[in-house]
């Protein structure tokens, strides 16, 4: 699991020996798509790729860890080493990854970006007319349950006016039950803990729990999936994942239509690599888009701050003079500076649309 002070270790890592850069690799190592042979076999196909880049000690750290140390259990794995920084992690994942290894002098933390902005924080309530159950979901993995049992709702056998009277006897306890599971997720949503909501149950019951949610709440639920308030976490777990991936994909074509439409009538939005560098520098950035293919070098003075994308003559600053450092990937550098000033970051896989744009681009505060 990645917590913020590990997030924050791999955004501030840089290692300071030019020949001696870090490794980064995210491998598939789910279960159901590849066997354990198929992982170890593209495991190698990867660090053959980076052969002659990479430290050895650092691609033989990785090896070590997944032949004798990784204990199977996740979707995915994310290795970061610097053997002469002292400098490893190695994080089991729930949410998929695409497999990527990538050397430089910082650990290359792109992908992580689109987990977090997809796969991050998310709730799933099962409801019924006696109660529900809340899972809280981050990246795939379950991190609590809570659950609210009310009044037993029977049905009853009787006929004639008496059977009218049970029926809203019935009613009136089954709403009395969802309002608890209503309190109680509210109260969650109110901690400030989950980012989207997904509800569960048999149609009629999650139509109506929708229906008492708070308007507040209401935009927080991006669907529901059918299954039974006493669904194992692995069920629940397996298919909110798979609804959390088609919202994903709904929602990143809105920002991509609202940011492209933004800026063609003018308003606070920055297309291209480098209007987006400068509204990140300057801070005026507040929801980067990138096509999750894009890469392209960037060069930045760390004496001024300066940031561009086209090379200068003798690598000198236009401003200082000071030498210029290459950013190999400047995508990768984008999402290390939002994740320090607190921009949110989408990933976009296959839009023509924001490729068109420049292929990255960013709503602004102003």
């Amino acid at each position: 699991m990645i917590d913020q002070a590990t997030m924050q270790a791999l955004v501030g890592f840089q290692s300071t020996h030019k020949t001696a850069p870090a490794l980064s690799l995210y491998l598939d190592v789910d279960p159901r798509r590849r066997t354990t042979d198929e992982y170890r076999l593209a495991l190698r196909h990867l660090l053959a790729t980076v052969d002659g880049q990479a430290n050895k000690e650092d691609s033989a750290r990785i090896e070590r860890f997944i032949e004798k140390e990784y204990d199977r259990q996740s979707r995915s794995l994310v290795c970061f080493s610097c053997a002469v920084e002292d400098f490893w992690h190695a994080i089991p994942l729930a949410a998929p990854v695409a497999d990527t290894v990538f050397v430089g002098q910082r650990a290359y933390i792109k992908p992580l970006g689109d987990l977090l902005d997809t796969f991050a924080r998310y709730g799933v309530v099962l409801v019924d007319r006696e109660g529900g159950h809340l899972f809280m979901f981050n990246l795939g993995q379950l991190e609590g349950v809570s659950g609210v049992t009310g009044e037993d709702v029977k049905r009853h056998k009787q006929g004639g006016w008496a059977a009218a009277r049970f029926q809203r006897h019935e009613d009136q306890a089954a709403y009395r039950n969802l309002k608890e599971v209503v309190e109680m997720t509210n109260q969650f949503v109110q901690s400030g803990e989950v980012r989207r909501l997904i509800l569960g149950g048999t149609e009629a019951n999650v139509a109506q729990f929708a229906a008492m949610l708070p308007k507040s709440m209401q935009p927080l639920v991006i669907g529901a999936i059918n299954v039974e308030v006493t669904a194992s976490p692995a069920e629940v777990g397996e298919k909110s994942l798979a609804l959390i991936q088609q919202a994903a994909a709904a929602h990143k074509a809105d920002l991509v239509a609202q940011l492209v439409t933004t800026a063609a009538k003018g308003g606070p939005a920055a297309l291209g690599l480098a209007n987006v560098l400068v509204a990140v520098d300057t801070r005026r950035a507040r929801h980067l888009l990138l096509d999750d293919g894009f890469a392209a070098p960037a060069y930045r003075c760390d004496n001024c701050g300066y940031v561009g994308v086209e090379p200068m003559e003798e690598n000198a600053c236009p401003l200082c003079a000071a030498q210029l450092r290459l950013l190999p990937d400047a995508a990768d550098s984008l999402v290390r500076w939002a994740v320090e000033q607190g921009i949110d970051v989408t990933f976009v896989a296959g839009s023509a649309a924001l490729r068109d744009a420049g292929s990255v681009g960013a709503l602004l505060r102003y």
